[in-house]
């Protein structure tokens, strides 16, 4: 007797060039060699060599930010390769192309509402999941004619939590049962910043004794606490279509950091007739994971016939800054994408802008000197163990860098820095070390991104750090703090929800894909009084010129 097997299917040589050229990765090959061969005894046929290449982008779609791979927009793929440069990669700009590619998987890519791994919806390509997850999100935001959400837009400094205050003071006033409140942030440190600036904001107003209460016995947590996840668990949330969050109004601030992931777990576990609103800047970095819903809601709602138009409100007037401020001239050319205007208003060397040139030396020099100047001061006032005096002097200047590593990133500032402190940073915990923590920590009243700063020993041969704001300051041992990083630099991603006196935004030395105008707008508003942007005049063009590319199909949803 004889036995007959099928070879399996290997990926074609062809992919070792779009692998060269940075369009897929041997991950993507990997994964997409797993599927294929999964599906080789479901329907015979081999898929094209373009069908490969269209495999491994939608596999790697999350990782990329995206929630599926637009074929009207597949040039856009190649914006971030080398396949430019190289003589054997093709690269049809006809999405026809890629559809009949994709349609010799029918194993594996299917049309909506079938039970493939992939699922091609009209122009777009999804993991099953993904489409899914995105279909959901709009049914939820659009169920009852939307009458359960609102959403409320406005970049840094237009009022967003004051007009938050003032919706719960007539929530609260209007007569009906007190509602079940929630407040929730993507992450600790917003959450921290939302419940003592919303609480700021509700006294200002003269809230009512109720809205001061439920403030207070129900602190703003982030979404992952709201809905009690567990990564041991499952499900992993406890809260779900099943199991139904408990309130009547849900309030989520800087919902620009939520993922799409995110954002359909919070809105399955909302129940039917619960409220939610939605806070945030749709123009400032997304989620670092896939999906930009909240840019998605901005646009949806911009368009006359959205059922989210009428429950939409943009804040637009800005608060923080003058009428003639130049940093608020600059955001707006950066969010706008004009580079033209961006580059008049930094030439025209307005009193709250400096603009330094990193091939400048001179210039570079002077700022340093001023960065270490400051650094000196917290170093005196850490000595001094006055904790107000040492929160304030920090809030007054930041580096604020767009990578992480390199000179001009994060941690070349930080150790520029240590090491002009010099005798003053001998020791891991010296007094005026700025650090971060990295991890919630509830026991010890810590959120991932807190900021504290390091103080002089106790005269019990403890070592401290001070964390919140002025009159407001917590003291925790040194001991007990882990996965904390030194932050003299910081990066901009972890600045999200942050304002300081003088910010200083540092690019790189050359173009990079993480440097986006998303990226460089939220920089910018970091700044109170002053901003300073180090970068070359190539660098923001090339900033301004990029905005982040997230592939989506929520909006066309909503």
């Amino acid at each position: 007797m004889t036995i007959t097997t099928t070879p399996l299917i290997t990926p074609p040589n062809s992919l070792i060039a779009y692998r060269d050229a940075h369009v897929i990765d041997d991950g993507d090959i990997a994964a997409a060699t797993v599927l294929v061969r999964m599906s080789q005894g479901t329907r015979p046929g081999e898929p094209s060599d373009l069908a490969w290449v269209a495999l491994g982008l939608v596999l790697r779609t999350s990782r990329d930010g995206h929630t599926c791979v637009d074929l009207d927009r597949i040039a856009d793929w190649a914006a971030d390769t080398n396949f430019e440069d190289s003589h054997h990669v093709s690269w049809p700009t006809n999405p026809g192309e890629w559809v009949a590619a994709l349609q010799t998987m029918p194993a594996l890519v299917g049309n909506p509402g079938d039970r493939t791994p992939l699922i091609l919806d009209d122009h777009r390509v999804y993991l099953a999941r993904a489409y899914a997850q995105e279909n959901s999100i709009a049914s939820i935001l659009t169920r009852n004619n939307a009458e359960n959400v609102n959403v409320l837009l406005g970049g840094p400094g237009t009022g967003k939590t004051t007009e938050v205050a003032r919706r719960l003071v007539e929530r609260f006033s209007d007569g009906s049962n007190t509602p079940r409140l929630a407040l929730a942030a993507p992450t600790g440190k917003a959450a921290t910043r939302m419940t003592q600036v919303l609480y700021d904001r509700c006294v200002e107003q003269q809230a009512s004794r109720e809205v001061i209460n439920a403030l207070t016995n129900a602190p703003a947590r982030t979404v992952h606490s709201l809905l009690s996840f567990n990564p041991h668990r499952t499900p992993r949330f406890k809260f779900g279509p099943s199991n139904p969050l408990p309130y009547d109004l849900v309030v989520i601030d800087e919902a620009s950091m939520l993922s799409s992931s995110l954002m359909f777990q919070l809105l399955e576990a909302l129940p039917p007739d619960a409220e939610i609103l939605l806070v945030g800047d749709p123009d400032q970095l997304a989620s670092i994971e896939s999906g930009t819903v909240l840019a998605d809601i901005a646009a949806s709602s911009r368009k006359p016939k959205s059922l989210l138009a009428s429950r939409t409100q943009e804040l637009t007037i800005q608060h923080r800054f003058g009428a003639d401020s130049g940093i608020a001239a600059l955001a707006s050319a950066v969010r706008d994408g004009d580079t033209q205007r961006a580059l008049e208003v930094l030439s025209s060397n307005p009193t709250d802008i400096t603009w330094v040139d990193t091939s400048d030396r001179t210039s570079l020099d002077t700022l340093i000197e001023e960065i270490v100047a400051h650094a000196l001061q917290v170093c005196e006032a850490a000595r001094a163990n006055d904790d107000d005096s040492v929160l304030r002097i920090q809030r007054e200047m930041q580096v604020l860098c767009a990578h992480r590593s390199g000179t001009m990133g994060a941690t070349g500032w930080n150790g520029r820095i240590e090491a002009r402190l010099g005798s003053r940073a001998d020791t891991a915990w010296y007094a005026g070390r700025l650090i971060m923590v990295n991890r919630n920590t509830p026991s010890l009243n810590l959120s991932n991104g807190d900021v504290g700063v390091v103080m002089a020993t106790t005269p019990d041969s403890r070592t401290e750090a001070v964390f919140g704001q002025p009159g407001q300051s917590q003291r925790v041992p040194t001991s007990r703090l882990k996965n904390i990083e030194t932050v003299h630099g910081l990066t901009i991603h972890k600045s999200q929800g942050s304002e300081y006196g003088h910010a200083v935004v540092v690019l790189p030395d050359r173009r990079s894909r993480i440097l986006t105008r998303e990226l460089l707008y939220t920089g910018i508003t970091r700044a109170i009084d002053r901003l300073t942007i180090v970068g070359t005049r190539g660098v923001i063009e090339a900033a301004i010129a990029r905005p982040i590319r997230r592939a989506s199909g929520l909006t066309a949803r909503l």
